[in-house]
Parts: C-alpha cells; sequence; structure tokens
C-alpha cells in the first residue's frame, strides 16, 4: 500500500498533475490589474507552490508507473516542502477568500474568478498531497529542525522574491492586499506569522500521519 507501484497513488498522481497543470496554465494566462502586471504571474506564492507540487505530482507518477524506488524515495523527500507551502497557501486563501476578501485583493468588486480554476489551484493540491501522504506514503522523514528551517527559508526566499520584483515606485503593489502596508516591520511580521503557520501546518500534518496510520502498517 505504501510502496512504489501503487496504482491507486498513480491515478491521483496523474489526476493531480492533469487538473494542477490546467489550472496553472489557466491562471498564468489571465491579465493582471495594472497595478500587479510587472511582477508578473510568479509573484504569487499560489503558481510557485502549485509549481513546485506538480514537480511532486509528476515524479510520484513516473516512480508508481516505472516501479522506481530512486524516483519514489525523491518525490517523498520533495513531498513534506509541497503539502507545507499548498497549506500556508489553503489556510490563507481561502479564508480571506469567504470572509475578508478586501484583505486579499485591491477592489473586491473587480473580482472575478471561475470557479473551477479556483478549486484547480488553490484546493486540489492541498488535498491530494494530503490524500497522498496519508494513504499512499511512508512517514516523512524530515526532522523538526529541518523543517522549520525549511519554513524560514521559504519565507525569506519569498520575501526577497518579491522584493526583487515589486518597485513601488512606479506604482506596483504587493499581489496580496494584506502586504500592502507602509511598515517593512509589520509587513516581515505578517511573513514570520505566516511562516510560523507553514511550520505548525507541517507539525499537525506529521502528527495526523502517526495517529491515523498504525505503526504495523507501515511495515
Amino acid at each position: 500500500m505504501r510502496s512504489v507501484g501503487n496504482r491507486a497513488a498513480l491515478v491521483v498522481d496523474l489526476a493531480s498533475l492533469a487538473i494542477g497543470g490546467w489550472g496553472l496554465w489557466t491562471n498564468i494566462h489571465y491579465e493582471l490589474p495594472h497595478h500587479l502586471a510587472d511582477a508578473g504571474h510568479w509573484q504569487f506564492l499560489t503558481n510557485i507552490s502549485l509549481a513546485y507540487s506538480l514537480l511532486v505530482f509528476a515524479l510520484g507518477f513516473l516512480a508508481h508507473a516505472l516501479y522506481s524506488q530512486p524516483i519514489f524515495s525523491l518525490k517523498n523527500s520533495l513531498h513534506p516542502i509541497a503539502l507545507t507551502m499548498e497549506m500556508i497557501v489553503a489556510s490563507v486563501y481561502w479564508p480571506l477568500r469567504l470572509f475578508f476578501l478586501h484583505l486579499l485583493v485591491d477592489d473586491v468588486s473587480r473580482f472575478t474568478f471561475p470557479v473551477q480554476v479556483d478549486l484547480a489551484i488553490h484546493l486540489l493540491p492541498v488535498v491530494a498531497l494530503a490524500a497522498d501522504y496519508i494513504l499512499f506514503m511512508p512517514p516523512w522523514t524530515i526532522t523538526t529542525r529541518s523543517a522549520l528551517l525549511g519554513c524560514a527559508g521559504i519565507t525569506v526566499a519569498y520575501w526577497f522574491h518579491l522584493a526583487r520584483l515589486i518597485d513601488m515606485s512606479k506604482g506596483a503593489m504587493y499581489p496580496y492586499q494584506f502586504l500592502n502596508v507602509e511598515d517593512d516591520t509589520v509587513r516581515g511580521s505578517i511573513f514570520v506569522i505566516v511562516g510560523l503557520v507553514g511550520f505548525s501546518m507541517f507539525l499537525v500534518a506529521r502528527q495526523l500521519h502517526g495517529w491515523i496510520v498504525p505503526k504495523q502498517k507501515l511495515e
């Protein structure tokens, strides 16, 4: 069940790759508003995390299709990063999308996003990765310390990534409205909080795997 060559896992990976790939392709071809256009579609953590998740899905599909243990091991080592990033995306996006849209976008009245694309890029990846972990994977081997450092690294990298892309002197804005604050200290605090949320969700996912999957079933 939790070894290479699982047909059910192969189907999940293939479906996730197809739907997620369609969602990403569709999303990056939407025309951005003028205050986001210069920085492009890769300023959004949604697109970055989904591209990474698609790599994980592709490796999973290849591993199960080819019965390749090395590819399976590589996919499993990359999986924690993908699921953590997608949990960050989903946990930030959906509450704001449903209840506090003004904290997500600049002009609520102009926000139009097809439901099928929304689900393909903001919900499918985290659900598919979580299902893969709970149903088809052995426990993560990454240590707590490495996970914390990884979350910190992702947070810092995204900070500098946005700083490189966004020129506020030309009227550009951050891709998420809650980041458009005047003080870098406040913005930095938001980044830290989001990074800690990601780390907390990593711990929860790992613990859930331990609770749901009895050790004897992993042998």
